[in-house]
């Protein structure tokens, strides 16, 4: 089928620019690539480079004739269709030549006025040529910008008449002071005639990405930036995310609005062995491809001159892969109709822009398309979980996405599951993302070469860090845990995280926590071990465990001031811990970290190391765990610490963790489990005369005798337990044993002996030292006096606990005072407030308390009728 068959007709164009639309139409319709039709161009004879068709299909002027002719050949046009089109050009020809002004008279455009030709002058290394002067440049041309024609060095000779004051007028005195003794551009070389000879315009514009997907919101502001005068946009992010093919998207969209062309350099600011690209030579490059006629000595000579060249042509200047500001500052276009466009690694934060725009890796759902694009939509739907383990494991990195790609494109009939089970294992993941020139770790390297390779200690000191911050399993680092695992003070060491955050190795979490992409800490951990001693990563490690004991027992400390935990105090020196005022502070602090320090004590244990901090830093973090409902974690931290002490020989603290474990299972209902394991680790604490610790078992396993149905069991255990903490003088213990013991009261329906439980568990309280732990015995003296038929008192207690709960952003706390809230006012009739109370409780504990959400959904099930969730 040929262009004629679509029925575009070129009768219709009444101006160049319909006449353009026009044959980009045939081009659209053709399905026809620039490098395909320039291919079928040559095999026909004719002369159109791609670079040169896509600077004629994106201008709005009539190109040159025989560039139509060779293009309506290449897209299959006949030739009876195609002398029509030739037609049609020359009455547009004919058009544009009637409406041309006499040649001494001004060009029309903005800031043109007829100047006559300069004479020689001198300059300050002797006599310069005027653009009259013999090789370089034509003395056939009057006419000449006011902003580009060289000024006299006398600055009163080479104009006269009307057209001297006009050029002053448009700030001929700034021109004396940048240009003076500078080769002028010639109106015609800048602009050559439309359809005539001359110095071509620029369009070095590498090829557009052929799939964009999941950069919509970027490009819009891209888009959006560049409607900008003189915009200076920058594109940043991690290396493989994406920029410049962002960049190239956007500048093949918009190139059409630049008369002058498009100017395009890859900086090399991270390019592997080569160093970074000079700005005097781009300069260079950028002057002779716009026609300059001679290159000025000085960088500050040529950087005006490329100004004064693009300001009145309008520019697109690309800048890809910027190694610095101020490699970038001479380059720039400020002419109000050019754009710059840039991207770097680096945020270049001392870059003056009009637009920044930071490139994050593409969400799941992008990279998901992306690989179905890369790989073919079938082959992603016949092997969905192999698809998206490779979507995972890349990490949103468009370049490891392209790399698998181009890997699974090569073998067609390949499952993706090998490719999948090849990127699952951390080992290989990296090997896998390499194909040709193609590397995931290249392009990584080449951020961290800036860092490794660089002669400042600070710059080597960020190096080092760099590779020690991936070592931890943590989710998040932080410059204090940073500061003791590198062993260096807490100013430099943020000093190197902001290095490292600037250059998109790591990336900023918010406050004093950073966080590295997955693939990066592969990376990272790559280099380590090929740089730094076994035994100096293993010392890394061991300083960040003994820290985070440090931390949390200092934590610990400001919410349970009496409680010991059974431990020593921690030993080696003392380093910077992050500033912890009060409870408060300590509890937003559990609250970011417990994650960290379970994966920390995950790790040290698999290698059995600092195994004495582990079971130390589980015995401390359970009662955060417990109070704050991360039932699973707490689980896991139990069995950590029985594995760390199991190893160290320590059957005291093998049994402590074991209970730890089994009370998270308690608050799973999972109460078959856990009561066999805390009498074995009863039986152990008892054999070994650790009465501290036969207390708190005794105390626990009194709880889940009571929530089995064991309520004499229960009376029998808590009452043993008290008498061994008053017998230890643990008299802030007490407090906790008797509350569990008035519950007991309260399932026997004995309800006087249960308040009196409670009233004596508040007085043995210490002035309020333990707060979190006051508004749990508050909740459930609540629930106490609810059974009891006492609903007011009840919404009173509740309302105190929430008020604690509250304080402290006590997700778990807050949701049982509200449920007991809710079962309050259900007692009074009070039904709307107390699904009101219902409702937000189940929101806090959902992930927190199952038992408890599980008693919430039944009371808000429409079904239920008007009664308490008990």
């Amino acid at each position: 089928m040929t262009a004629a068959d679509f029925g575009v007709n070129p009768t219709t164009a009444t101006s160049p620019e319909q006449y353009v639309i026009l044959l980009r139409r045939i081009r659209d319709q053709s399905g026809l690539a620039y490098r395909e039709i320039a291919r079928r161009a040559q095999r026909n004879g004719d002369v159109l480079p791609a670079s040169t068709l896509a600077t004629m299909l994106g201008r709005p002027t009539l190109p040159r004739r025989d560039l139509v002719s060779a293009l309506l050949r290449a897209c299959g046009v006949p030739d009876e269709r195609a002398a029509e089109w030739l037609t049609v050009w020359g009455r547009l020809a004919a058009a544009r030549t009637a409406a041309r002004p006499p040649a001494a008279a001004p060009s029309g455009r903005p800031g043109h006025v007829p100047v006559a030709p300069a004479a020689r002058t001198t300059g300050p290394s002797g006599p310069v040529a005027g653009p009259g002067a013999e090789g370089l440049g034509p003395t056939s041309h009057p006419q000449r910008s006011a902003a580009l024609r060289l000024i006299p060095a006398g600055g009163g000779t080479g104009t006269a008449g009307p057209a001297r004051g006009r050029a002053a007028a448009s700030g001929a005195g700034r021109d004396r002071a940048v240009l003076r003794g500078l080769p002028s551009p010639v109106a015609d070389e800048a602009r050559p005639a439309d359809g005539g000879s001359g110095a071509p315009v620029p369009y070095q514009l590498p090829p557009a990405p052929p799939l964009m997907v999941g950069r919509s919101a970027e490009i819009d502001r891209l888009l959006a930036a560049t409607e900008t005068d003189a915009a200076v946009c920058l594109v940043e992010g991690a290396g493989g995310v994406g920029k410049s093919a962002l960049a190239l998207h956007v500048a093949h969209r918009i190139v059409g609005r630049y008369d002058g062309g498009c100017l395009y350099a890859d900086l090399r600011g991270a390019t592997d062995g080569i160093a970074a690209a000079e700005p005097a030579d781009v300069l260079g490059r950028f002057l002779r491809a716009l026609g300059a006629p001679a290159l000025p000595a000085s960088l500050d000579e040529a950087s005006a001159l490329l100004r004064t060249w693009t300001a009145e042509r309008g520019v697109l200047v690309v800048l890809d892969n910027a190694a610095s500001a101020a490699q970038v500052r001479p380059l720039l276009a400020s002419g109000p109709g050019c754009t710059t466009l840039i991207t770097s690694r680096w945020m270049l934060p001392d870059l003056d822009t009009t637009a920044r725009i930071r490139l994050d890796p593409l969400p799941d759902d992008a990279a998901h398309a992306l690989l179905a694009g890369l790989t073919g939509a079938q082959r992603v739907q016949a092997e969905p979980a192999a698809a998206a383990t490779v979507v995972r494991r890349c990490g949103g990195l468009p370049l490891a996405l392209r790399i698998v790609g181009a890997r699974a494109a090569a073998r067609p009939d390949a499952p993706l599951t090998g490719l999948a089970e090849r990127m699952d294992d951390e080992g290989m993941r990296l090997d896998v993302l390499e194909v040709g020139d193609l590397s995931v770790r290249a392009s990584l390297h080449l951020g961290y070469q800036a860092f490794g390779d660089a002669r400042q200690g600070e710059r080597r000191q960020a190096a080092r860090l760099f590779r020690l911050a991936a070592l931890p399993d943590w989710t998040h680092v932080t410059s204090y845990g940073c500061a003791a695992l590198a062993d260096l003070p807490v100013a430099a060491t943020e000093r190197a995280l902001d290095a490292l955050v600037d250059a998109h190795l790591i990336e900023s979490a918010g406050g004093d926590r950073y966080r590295f992409h997955d693939v990066v800490r592969l990376y990272a951990r790559e280099r380590a071990r090929a740089t730094d001693d076994p035994s100096h990563r293993e010392e890394a490690l061991g300083r960040l465990t003994a820290w985070l004991l440090a931390a949390t027992i200092r934590a610990a400390r400001l919410l349970y001031p009496d409680d010991r935990f059974g431990i020593g105090e921690p030993a080696g020196p003392a380093r910077p811990g992050p500033p912890l005022g009060d409870a408060a502070d300590a509890w937003a602090w559990f609250e970011r970290e417990h994650t960290n320090l379970l994966l920390v004590a995950r790790q040290q244990t698999a290698a059995g190391r600092t195994l004495t901090e582990v079971r130390d830093l589980a015995l401390v973090a359970a009662k955060f765990l417990d109070y704050a409902g991360h039932i699973a974690e707490q689980q896991q931290f139990g069995h950590l610490a029985f594995a760390a002490a199991s190893r160290s020989d320590d059957r005291s603290g093998a049994a402590s963790g074991l209970n730890i474990a089994a009370v998270a299972l308690l608050r799973q209902g999972r109460l078959d489990e856990a009561i066999p394991i805390l009498k074995r680790c009863l039986a152990v604490q008892r054999e070994l005369g650790d009465r501290s610790r036969e207390a708190a078992i005794l105390n626990n396993l009194g709880n889940a005798l009571r929530d089995s149905g064991d309520l004499a069991g229960a009376l029998h255990h808590l009452q043993a337990a008290l008498v061994i903490r008053r017998q230890l003088g643990h008299r802030h213990k007490e407090g906790s044993v008797l509350d569990n013991l008035a519950l007991v009261y309260q399932r026997l329906g004995d309800y006087s002996q249960a308040i009196a439980c409670h009233e004596a568990g508040r007085a043995v309280a210490d002035g309020g030292t333990d707060p979190l732990r006051e508004a749990q015995a508050l909740v459930n003296f609540a629930e106490t006096l609810r059974a009891s038929g006492d609903h007011r008192a009840a919404i009173g207690r509740a309302a105190e606990s929430l008020e604690i709960c509250r304080r402290y952003e006590h997700q778990r706390g807050i949701g049982l005072a509200l449920q007991v809230l809710g079962d309050a006012h259900a007692g009074l009739g009070h039904l709307s407030v107390a699904r009101r109370h219902w409702r937000e409780a189940l929101d806090r504990l959902d992930g927190l308390d199952p038992q408890a959400c599980a008693r919430l959904r039944t009371a808000l099930a429409p079904a239920t009728p008007p009664a308490a969730p008990r």
